[in-house]
């Protein structure tokens, strides 16, 4: 039986919904998989709408389809309902349910009366369930609300006008205010605990500041963001009920729909939403607040009185609320629809592949000419061409930039870093640009913690061109690599001698989820947002191989984390308080609340020139640029000048004076610039960067990006792959030299056997068949080394235990194997089992023999994914050539226009883990002869991954024969005798426990570790004394924290110099570098001490003040210790 199908506005909503469902049904639910082969699935309207855009009507299997919240009009929305509308015309089977508590169902009931089916458009009202229990709801506007708290009555400086159309949407002081007030008073009122507050404000900016006046009232509130940048796992947190604190919940329109939170008795309406609109003067999309409409409002008032009675205030006037609009403009009638016209057009479908006769039948047809602007931007690009019949039909191009689950922009940008062969790095680049939220944790409200976060991935010396917003877009793009690089790459090297083991360890594989997540805890990022961005980068790298543009030949590389290839991480991990130190046991599954959060302190994580990380940062901002320039008109079509500031010499003009535009320029004839109105303007450098320029046509600098040199036209490269296939791509990857050989796999006939045979000498080829010896006979292949009746891959890579492999695999320089999944499995889930396991065998074999040099070469469709799992990363790949080396044999048929559909030939190399961070597989023959090997090589590994990531050396000890107390009394040996010549022992012992397991007895590993201790101490101190207020302090104390706050800085920055030469010791330059590192440190000391000699003269003791001598004194003996080890380190020498 079909599925039935229920699509929700948000992914927020699909989430929290399916669990609800799932719930109620006594299911369970993964957070990330929605009931996929259920009864039931739950989708997006986006997810929906790209289906029926690539499938058409076959996308429709489905018994019912609900679609819920159709009030919200999204563009996708009115997409999908304008697709589903047509297709419903061809199906007669097909049944709809639209759902909304505020839709305007007789627009809708009209809409769908156009079928002409003889069938009739139903209006049913869901009766309310049973339950003894009405609750009821109060609103109340802003006049009363300003009664309840006593507040003037003058009511302009929380809304200003008397209509929404002459009103400032803006969030004021005021306001803001006001809400913190009535939550307040409501907090006073209301003697249940457990029920909660829900505000209702536009931005992120005004969640913020409303979060900041909490934040005194901590212990009394439990605060929860629901945000589109918080991730998806924190903010189901505010579904739980919280029973020692009263909740806050503060929200955008992300809560107004789809989500009931349980016991929200309270919501507090801003009346305020944020908007996107198409900025034609800044060729961007841009957002603006404007007033929520009453259709809206009603839905936000539903959040509450679902499970408790509930009260809403609207902080409008009554007679004000009256004058909003009945429901919100659809979102179809404010943006470019570029992106939408052009996946329009490439649909297959032609019930639905005209832009303008679709979108012309929407509910609310967008303006023509904003859909002949769209048409015409995509002709200039070359991503559409017009037919002789004058319709818009795809290019290449154009269904290459569709085929990716990515925005307008960030498809440019991957296919443009394609081309210049850095494919994957731009793919990464493309998927984080759409991205919300980013890998790398924000706290919320804390904005230097964030930019301290981003530091760590991507500062210090490097530079790039942009704003901020290109600055965390590459640490985000760091981020993900040292997750591959130090974590997953650690993962899967545990998956394959798991695969050795014949007791296989499930409780282990059911821990690395958990492991994972508390490395990325560690190091400040999410476990979420990371796998969410491998989905999508591999849906978008899948989307190259089946199209495969003319550039993928010379895309094809190993990824930039390996360069260079010794880079290295060693987690230190420290203990530090918890974040909400008001949590309660009552309010936690498990009934034991954190004490404390372990935070790796080895920062920075990735060094400066880690990952070609400054080299992809300019060919980003030269590219944004780029891109800029081909969505902007050209001056000299408006009739102003196009001279560029580059040309001022070339044309003896200087750039007009901005100053003198807008009437004060106080230089008269002696400014250097012209006041003249006709002269060319200097160039607007926000304009290139990937927010673009916030001031539209009203800038006073030129949005002229060097129309001369830019064209229109894609590069040549992004054309299909040529048709024309030779021998020389996989001859070349031969073995030449005397010695060396080739293996097929699993040749079953000798059809490509024998093809290879006539090109290259049979008797340096070996192949293997599952099949008999005596069902073939071909004289030509008499010199070939023939291996029959091999099951592939089981037993032509590894053999069973106490079995020889027949294979001489000293002599194999190179494999092929010609894959056809049909003979192996009929569904593609079984066949991508066995490309696993063949990739997992292959890397157990290579790694075990040290064969590290062998090319893999597969002749298939793309597997590069699975390949990357074990080690393998796609070298290069060309068309198979069927007329020398035998036709291939594949059912899979693609039926789309320009992908492709011929057999393609993927070589791989074997990059295997550093030796730095990971024990080797040992020899194949001596691991497959005993079984005790493999497990004992598998406990080591979990155990050295537990105590790297848990100082507590107990999480370590379950299923081992290792004695866990023996390893704590060494490694408390080692950090004892580290810290004998430090003047704070203790102190000492306690911060440096953590990097026993890594330091031992290297007596520079520890001098390093205790600079970091330090300068994490530091940044704590450094944020605490910019935190603090003024008006805590008296006037003498308020001079002493000024200059505390640049002597740690001083401090901070020597700190930062000593720790980059402790990385770098080396013995020709070891005494120059102790004697720099004496006087950093040295200064260092004295800056701290000198800070606690500034209270010395105050006679205030209040809580402040003592906290900052707690915080200082604390800092200064960390510098201290770290220079009595920096000392030993000079005595004991490298």
């Amino acid at each position: 039986m079909a599925p039935i199908l229920c699509t929700q506005p948000r992914r927020f909503a699909v989430v929290a919904v399916a669990k609800m469902v799932a719930k109620s049904r006594n299911s369970d639910l993964d957070s990330f998989q929605f009931l996929l082969l259920s009864k039931i699935l739950f989708k997006t309207a986006g997810v929906l709408l790209d289906e029926m855009l690539d499938k058409g009507l076959n996308a429709l299997k489905y018994k019912v389809i609900i679609l819920d919240e159709v009030h919200e009009r999204s563009v996708e929305s009115d997409l999908v309902l304008v697709c589903v509308k047509q297709f419903l015309m061809k199906n007669n089977d097909l049944r709809v349910v639209l759902m909304s508590a505020t839709a305007d169902i007789t627009r809708y009931r009209d809409y769908f009366k156009e079928l002409g089916r003889g069938e009739r458009v139903e209006v049913v009202a869901i009766p309310s369930p049973d339950q003894r229990t009405i609750f009821q709801r109060r609103v109340l506007y802003l006049e009363q609300v300003a009664g309840l708290l006593g507040v003037s009555s003058d009511l302009s400086a929380y809304c200003p006008g008397p209509s929404p159309s002459s009103a400032d949407t803006e969030i004021k002081p005021e306001l803001q205010n006001l809400i913190h007030d009535l939550i307040l008073y409501i907090h006073e009122k209301e003697p249940d605990i457990e029920k909660s507050i829900l505000v209702f404000l536009p931005t992120y900016y005004s969640l913020e500041q409303q979060y900041h006046q909490l934040e005194p009232f901590f212990a009394s509130f439990e605060v929860h963001i629901l945000h589109r940048s918080i991730d998806t796992e924190r903010a189901l947190a505010a579904m739980k009920i919280c029973r020692s604190r009263r909740k806050v919940i503060l929200a955008t329109n992300i809560a107004e729909s789809s989500v009931t939170i349980p016991k929200v008795a309270y919501v507090i309406d801003s009346c305020r939403s944020l908007q996107v609109f198409w900025d034609p003067s800044r060729k961007r999309d841009a957002v603006q607040l404007v007033w929520v409409s009453r259709s809206q409002a009603e839905q936000r008032r539903g959040r509450t009185g679902r499970t408790c009675d509930g009260e809403v205030y609207r902080l409008v006037p009554s007679a004000f609320f009256n004058k909003l609009e009945e429901h919100e403009p659809p979102s179809i009638l404010k943006l470019s629809l570029r992106q939408q016209v052009l996946h329009i057009c490439c649909t297959e479908s032609r019930a639905i592949n005209d832009a303008n006769a679709l979108l012309a039948k929407a509910m609310d047809p967008p303006d023509p000419d904003v859909v002949d602007d769209a048409l015409r931007m995509l002709l200039s690009i070359q991503a559409l061409r017009k037919s002789p019949r004058g319709r818009y039909e795809p290019t290449f191009y154009g269904r290459l930039l569709a085929s990716f689950p990515l925005s307008f922009d960030a498809s440019i940008l991957v296919v443009k870093f394609g081309e210049m062969g850095m494919l994957r790095q731009g793919i990464l680049l493309g998927v984080l640009m759409d991205t919300l939220p980013l890998p790398i944790y924000h706290p919320f409200g804390d904005d230097s913690l964030f930019l301290e976060y981003v530091d760590h991935y991507f500062g210090g010396s490097k530079t790039i061109s942009g704003g901020r917003r290109e600055m965390v877009l590459m640490a985000n793009f760091c981020a993900f690599q040292f997750w591959q690089r130090v974590f997953k790459d650690k993962h899967r090297l545990e998956n394959l001698k798991q695969l050795l083991s014949k007791e296989k360890d499930k409780d282990l594989k059911l821990m690395f989820p958990e492991i994972e997540k508390e490395w990325c805890d560690f190091h400040n990022i999410a476990q979420s947002s990371f796998y969410h961005v491998s989905e999508l980068y591999e849906d978008t790298l899948s989307s190259f191989h089946l199209f495969r543009p003319q550039f993928i030949s010379s895309s094809d590389s190993q990824p930039t984390y390996y360069n260079p290839y010794e880079f290295d991480h060693t987690c230190y991990i420290e203990c530090q308080p918890s974040e909400d130190k008001y949590l309660h046991s009552e309010d936690v599954d498990n009934n034991q609340p954190p004490p404390e959060v372990r935070k790796c302190v080895s920062v920075p994580f990735v060094p400066p020139n880690a990952f070609q990380a400054n080299a992809i940062a300019e060919n980003m901002a030269s590219i944004i640029k780029e891109i800029r320039t081909q969505c902007t008109p050209s001056e000299s079509d408006n009739g102003h000048g196009a001279i560029e500031p580059e040309d001022y010499v070339e044309y003896g003009e200087a750039p007009v004076c901005v100053y003198f535009l807008n009437g004060y320029c106080n230089r008269g004839g002696q400014c250097t610039f012209t006041h003249t109105l006709q002269s060319t303007r200097p160039a607007c450098k926000f304009f290139a960067s990937s927010q673009g320029c916030r001031n539209g046509e009203s800038c006073l600098f030129s949005h002229a990006m060097q129309r001369r040199t830019t064209s229109y036209l894609p590069p040549p490269q992004c054309l299909p792959e040529e048709d024309g296939s030779s021998t020389s791509p996989l001859l070349d990857l031969f073995p030449t030299s005397s010695e060396g050989c080739i293996l097929v796999f699993d040749d079953s006939d000798m059809h490509f056997t024998s093809s290879i045979a006539n090109r290259y000498p049979s008797w340096r080829i070996l192949s293997t068949s599952s099949s008999s010896e005596t069902l073939f006979c071909d004289s030509s292949l008499a010199d070939t080394r023939i291996f029959w009746g091999l099951n592939h891959p089981y037993q032509t890579i590894i053999s069973k235990a106490g079995r020889e492999n027949p294979i001489p695999w000293n002599e194999v320089k190179c494999v092929l194997w010609f894959l056809n999944p049909d003979s192996y499995a009929d569904t593609p889930e079984k066949q991508k089992t066995i490309l696993q396991n063949f990739f997992e065998h292959m890397v157990i074999r290579l790694l075990g023999d040290k064969l590290y040099k062998i090319r893999v070469v597969l002749t298939m469709n793309n597997v590069e994914k699975l390949a990357r799992e074990s080690f393998f990363f796609l070298g290069e790949s060309f068309p198979h050539d069927s007329e020398s080396f035998g036709a291939f044999q594949d059912t899979l048929t693609i039926q789309k226009p320009m992908l492709v559909s011929r057999p393609i030939s993927y070589v791989f190399n074997l990059h295997p883990p550093s030796d730095i961070q990971f024990v080797w597989i040992p020899p194949i023959k001596n691991m497959t002869s005993s079984s005790s090997s493999p497990i004992t090589f598998t406990l080591l590994l979990l155990l050295s991954l537990l105590v790297a990531l848990n100082p507590n050396p107990s999480l370590a000890s379950t299923g081992s024969n290792i004695n866990t107390n023996d390893i704590v009394t060494q490694y408390s040996t080692y950090v004892r005798n580290a810290c004998n010549v430090t003047r704070y022992n203790r102190l000492c012992v306690r911060t440096l426990w953590p990097f026993a397991i890594v330091a031992r007895n290297n007596t520079s590993k520890w001098a390093r570790g205790s600079v970091a201790v330090t300068i994490t101490d530091t940044k704590r101190m450094l944020r605490l004394l910019l935190k603090t207020q003024r008006s805590a302090v008296g006037e003498r104390e308020q001079i002493a924290l000024s200059d505390c706050r640049e002597l740690f800085v001083d401090s901070l920055d020597n700190l930062y110099k000593s720790l980059a030469v402790l990385r770098t010791l080396n013995a020709d330059e070891f005494q120059r570098q102790i004697s720099d590192l004496a006087t950093w440190l040295s200064a260092a000391l004295t800056d701290d001490d000198t800070c606690l000699d500034g209270f010395e003269e105050t006679s205030s003791r209040t809580r402040t003040v003592r906290m900052v001598r707690r915080k200082a004194t604390k800092c200064m003996r960390l510098c201290s210790n770290a220079l009595a080890l920096l000392k030993k380190l000079a005595f004991d020498g490298l």
